[in-house]
């Protein structure tokens, strides 16, 4: 066979070099399908670890549930039964959900990114226990009591609700004989305590711009943390006793320029 000249020989070489080089940048540079990415918690059912994914289902009996770190889009629900629950991490866009019976919800801070964050107690006589409730118009922060003789605590309240009064950092009581215990609500944050006899103890209400407490229908006490009286102010502050006859310990804070309301406060 004749020799291949040098210049062929090296054309040769640099054909292939050119090959191994395109082949290797299509490997690098192709799009990979993306896979479609579960929810992922570490989160223990009666002892059991629960797989990754949307949901967090109690049993009809009594349940605890405990999660180590943040939910992320994750529905947690207690079910029937007195269940305890717990999640020590933040709650991002995700439900707590107690489900019947008389259930403890203890959870770090309320943290609505892209959805709403939330927990509702069901019914039953539900303790409730988070340390901020902080939400914007479009992505709402919101605690129910639902019906019940709830026992709520919470740290601040903020977070002014858009229209239909959605979104925001707010804290229903509902149905039943509420306690409801909060920091300082302001920015827009807004406490109700719903129907029957409530008991709302606040740090204070809109000190630096507005918050809002209404008692609702029912004999309501209105006061400051541990009965002490409450400021309302010196922001836009309002306070609302609401119907019926209500006990109020509320005074502005900053009587002779008052720009908060104290209504249906004997």
């Amino acid at each position: 066979m004749p020799a291949m000249p040098r210049l062929s020989r090296t054309a040769v070489r640099s054909l292939a070099l050119t090959a191994t080089l395109l082949a290797t940048t299509t490997l690098t540079t192709a799009p990979t399908q993306a896979d479609t990415a579960q929810p992922s918690h570490n989160c223990v059912l009666n002892g059991h670890l629960v797989p990754p994914g949307p949901t967090v289902f109690g049993t009809p009996g009594n349940d605890t549930i405990e999660c180590e770190n943040d939910v992320e889009n994750v529905t947690i629900w207690g079910g029937e039964g007195d269940d305890n629950i717990r999640v020590k991490g933040l709650v991002i866009d995700s439900q707590i959900l107690g489900g019947d019976g008389n259930d403890r919800l203890q959870t770090s801070h309320l943290d609505p990114q892209q959805g709403q964050s939330s927990i509702k107690g069901g019914p039953g006589n539900d303790t409730i226990i988070t340390p901020t409730v902080i939400g914007t118009t479009d992505h709402g922060a919101t605690v129910y009591g639902d019906q019940g003789d709830d026992d709520i605590t919470v740290g601040s309240v903020h977070g002014a609700p858009g229209q239909y009064a959605r979104g925001g950092g707010q804290v229903f009581g509902n149905d039943g004989s509420d306690t409801i215990r909060t920091g300082v609500i302001d920015f827009g944050g807004r406490v109700l305590g719903g129907s029957e006899n409530d008991l709302i103890e606040a740090k204070g209400v809109g000190v630096e711009t507005g918050g809002v407490i209404q008692g609702g229908p029912g004999q309501d006490t209105i006061r400051g943390t541990g009965d002490t009286v409450l400021l309302a102010g010196p922001g836009w502050g309002l306070v609302d006793g609401g119907l019926d006859n209500d006990t109020c310990k509320v005074e502005h804070a900053n009587p002779s320029r008052a720009r908060s309301t104290i209504a249906s406060c004997p």
